[in-house]
C-alpha cells in the first residue's frame, strides 16, 4: 500500500507531488541581503532530495527588517533575477516554491542602522531602544510585504508564506506579553491581529486572486501570557474568509534573541501536531503540521488518522537533505539528533549539520 507521505496534495490550483515539506530555515548564506551560490545550491539540494514543497528561509520585506546581512533582502535591485534562479532549480526537480515574507521587528540588527521600530517600546542595552512602531511605519510596512510578495511573483515562485510566528514582528503583535499598545494595534485579539489582516490584504490586493498566500501561525508562545489557541483559531478563520490557501502551524516565541529563549528545542516528536490537527478541524484550508517529525510510520499515522494535509521539518533536512527520497526503500528514523547546532550555523556561510 502506497504511503501516505508521498500522495499529492493541492494548495489551491498547485499539485504538491507529496506531502513532505521543506520548512523555512534561515540559510545565513547572503551576501548583504543579496541570494547567493550557496543558497542556490542549497535549494537544489533540498528539490533533489525529493521534498515536495520548499518554504525559503525568511526574507526581507524592507531594506532594514533583516536580522543580519546574512538574511536575504527583497527589496535589492537584482532580487527577482536572483531569486529566479532558485525558482529554477527547484522547478527542474518537479518542486514548488514559496518565499517566507519577514519582517524581524525587535530581532531587527541594531548593530547594523536597520530599522529600529518594535510593536512596544523595548530596549536592547544603554545605547539602543526600538521605539513603538508608527501608524505611518506600520502602514509603511504593510505595503512593503504587498510589493515583497509581487516580487516573488515576477521571480516565478509558487506562492508566498506571511511569516507570523517565532517572536518576529507580526508575532509580536500578536502576543498579549509582548503588545503593550494602547491603539487600534493592542488589546483584543481583534486588534492584536490587525497588522496580520492588513498585511494579508496588501499581499493579496498586490498578487492577485489566484496566487497562493500561506501563514506560519502560532498556537502557543510558550511563555507566561501567550495568544490562546482560542484565539488562533479565530485568526485562522478569519484568514480563511478571506482567501488564505495554506497555514503551517508552530509554537513557540524568542524574547530576547538568545538561543535558551527560542522554546522550540524539541526533543517529542510531532510536538505541535495537537495544534494543527485541532485547527484542521476547524477549517477547510490545507494545514501543515511542523515540529520535531522524524519517523515515517509517525508521519503516515498523522497523515491518515487526522485531517492535517502535510507535515514539514527543517533541522531534519538540514541534517539530511535526501530524506523523501530515501525514505522510499530505508525507513529508519532521521539521522537528525533535534540538537538545534545548526541553528548557530552562520559561521559557515550556510545553514549546515554541526552534529
Amino acid at each position: 500500500m502506497k504511503q501516505k507521505m508521498y500522495e499529492a496534495f493541492q494548495i489551491r490550483d498547485l499539485k504538491i507531488k507529496n506531502r513532505l515539506v521543506k520548512s523555512s530555515m534561515y540559510e545565513f548564506g547572503a551576501n548583504n541581503g543579496n541570494i547567493t551560490d550557496r543558497i542556490i545550491n542549497l535549494y537544489l539540494e533540498a528539490a533533489e532530495g525529493g521534498c515536495g514543497l520548499i518554504i525559503t528561509g525568511m526574507q526581507s520585506v524592507t531594506l532594514g527588517g533583516g536580522n543580519s546581512p546574512a538574511m536575504v533582502c527583497t527589496v535589492n535591485d537584482s532580487y527577482v533575477e536572483q531569486m529566479g534562479k532558485v525558482v529554477n532549480v527547484v522547478h527542474k526537480n518537479d518542486c514548488i516554491i514559496f518565499t517566507q515574507l519577514q519582517h524581524t521587528g525587535h530581532r531587527s540588527f541594531w548593530q547594523g542602522n536597520y530599522d529600529s521600530f518594535a510593536v512596544s517600546d523595548m530596549k536592547v542595552n544603554d545605547d539602543f531602544s526600538y521605539h513603538e512602531a508608527t501608524k505611518e511605519e506600520i502602514h509603511n510596512l504593510v505595503k512593503c510585504y504587498g510589493e515583497a510578495a509581487l516580487r516573488s511573483k515576477e521571480a516565478g515562485a509558487d506562492g508566498v508564506q506571511i511569516h507570523a510566528a517565532h517572536g518576529f514582528l507580526v508575532n509580536s503583535f500578536l502576543s498579549p506579553l509582548m503588545n503593550k499598545r494602547t491603539d487600534e494595534y493592542g488589546g483584543e485579539i481583534e486588534n492584536r491581529a490587525r497588522l496580520l489582516f492588513e498585511i494579508y490584504d496588501a499581499v493579496r490586493g498586490a498578487v492577485g486572486k489566484e496566487f497562493p498566500i500561506g501563514v506560519k501561525l502560532p498556537f502557543d508562545d510558550r511563555n507566561g501570557n501567550s495568544s490562546t489557541p482560542e484565539e488562533m483559531i479565530w485568526v485562522a478563520k478569519e484568514l480563511e474568509q478571506k482567501g488564505i490557501d495554506m497555514i503551517e502551524v508552530s509554537s513557540g516565541m524568542t524574547m530576547d534573541g538568545t538561543e535558551s529563549s527560542f522554546t522550540p528545542f524539541l526533543k517529542k516528536e510531532g510536538e505541535f501536531r495537537d495544534y494543527a490537527s485541532l485547527l484542521a478541524e476547524e477549517v477547510s484550508i490545507p494545514i501543515i503540521s511542523v515540529g520535531n517529525y522524524r519517523t515515517p510510520e509517525f508521519i503516515n499515522d498523522t497523515l491518515s488518522y487526522t485531517k492535517i494535509s502535510a507535515v514539514s521539518f527543517g533541522r531534519a533536512l538540514v541534517c539530511e537533505p535526501n530524506l523523501p527520497n530515501r525514505w522510499k526503500s530505508n525507513s529508519s528514523k532521521a539521522k537528525c539528533l533535534s540538537c538545534n547546532k545548526c541553528c548557530g550555523s552562520e559561521s559557515k556561510g550556510i545553514i549546515s549539520c554541526l552534529k
